[in-house]
């Protein structure tokens, strides 16, 4: 049966276990569940630490969260949109199977937050792949750049269709992300980004042409002066020479 909110909930016990036990948990940590829905990390994770938050979306799951752990005060259980949540003024954890249909969106919330420490998080496998690819790999693209600027990531393991009820049509897949505390990112760099991606065929000279609007002879001279080859294509180009077109951006 199809969930309402694209849920597929774990059903296997040793996979939550490595799941949690791969957080790197101490009892002091405040980590944050995003889509706990049938408790399958919840279980688990409240015997790792004296402080879970729990936010669902779903108010019948939440309901009945709450009623099952409403003598745990070291639980709180939250009925929002992880999208719509404050994220806390303290440093935080994340340990989630996040919804398939909003989890790259929910990564682009928190990995940007400095209180953000660290995260281990199950989706669909391709998107995964994209998250922790690196340049001139098929997987590479924006998403892959946001993550790299903010955080380092680590691919964990496969997760099969048959752990989930329902099940889902894809493989799925764990990895751990740890914030890099970068500086924050000039304005230009991620529209840049995502600009180029979308001509992803097309050579840099080109991508850069048209996002600032100029003829190919000044757009050549700003690449040369960025050293970076303007027949390169966008999924060729590293985050440090992406960061560097950015930054010589805001002086033009």
């Amino acid at each position: 049966m199809r969930q309402p909110n694209g849920q597929n909930f774990l059903t296997d016990t040793n996979i939550a276990h490595k799941i949690v036990e791969s957080a790197n948990i101490n009892k002091d940590d405040l980590v944050i569940e995003i889509g706990p829905g049938k408790a399958a990390l919840t279980d688990i994770l409240k015997d790792y630490t004296n402080n879970l938050i729990a936010v669902d979306i779903d108010r019948n799951l939440s309901t009945a969260l709450q009623q099952k752990y409403k003598n745990n005060k070291n639980i709180e259980i939250i009925n929002k949109d992880f999208l719509k949540f404050d994220l806390p003024q303290q440093n935080f954890k994340i340990v989630s199977n996040l919804p398939y249909n909003v989890g790259t969106a929910i990564i682009q919330k928190f990995l940007p937050n400095k209180n953000f420490v660290s995260g281990v998080i199950m989706l669909q496998k391709d998107v995964i792949n994209r998250l922790i690819s690196k340049e001139g790999t098929k997987d590479y693209g924006y998403i892959s750049l946001f993550r790299q600027y903010y955080s380092d990531s680590e691919f964990l393991f496969d997760v099969p269709p048959g752990c989930f009820n329902p099940k889902p049509k894809v493989m799925s897949a764990v990895a751990r992300f740890t914030n890099k505390l970068p500086q924050e990112p000039n304005l230009k760099i991620f529209p840049l980004i995502k600009h180029c991606f979308t001509m992803r065929r097309k050579t840099i000279l080109n991508c850069l042409s048209t996002f600032l609007k100029i003829d190919k002879t000044k757009t050549t001279q700003i690449l040369n002066d960025s050293n970076i080859d303007i027949m390169l294509r966008p999924d060729k180009l590293t985050l440090q020479q992406f960061i560097k077109l950015s930054e010589y951006l805001t002086v033009l």
